[in-house]
């Protein structure tokens, strides 16, 4: 696989080229654990979006679930295809 940080929006670019990605097609952002990925999202804590989010990611993490959430602003637009979401994954 081809990877660079999600956090550089000339990385994640260079990522879309060098695969011939359309920036129309999100990207899937892997990462270590689950506080990672809770890092890159905007869900608040205690709410029923946050609750099912770890639920999920405590059931099927590490694996080939992608959970799919609002993003942090910080993250490059381009990431996400300008949806304003962020696909997760912890690989196993």
């Amino acid at each position: 696989g081809l990877g660079a940080s999600a956090l550089d929006e000339a990385a994640v670019r260079e990522v879309f080229r060098v695969k011939g990605r359309p920036l129309t097609d999100p990207l899937i952002v892997h990462v270590g654990c689950l506080e990672d990925a809770l890092a890159l999202v905007e869900i608040p804590e205690g709410s029923l979006a946050h609750e099912g989010f770890v639920a999920l990611a405590n059931e099927f993490w590490p694996g080939g679930l992608t959970l799919v959430a609002p993003a942090k602003p910080h993250l490059p637009t381009c990431l996400s295809a300008g949806t304003g979401t962020v696909g997760l994954r912890v690989p196993s």
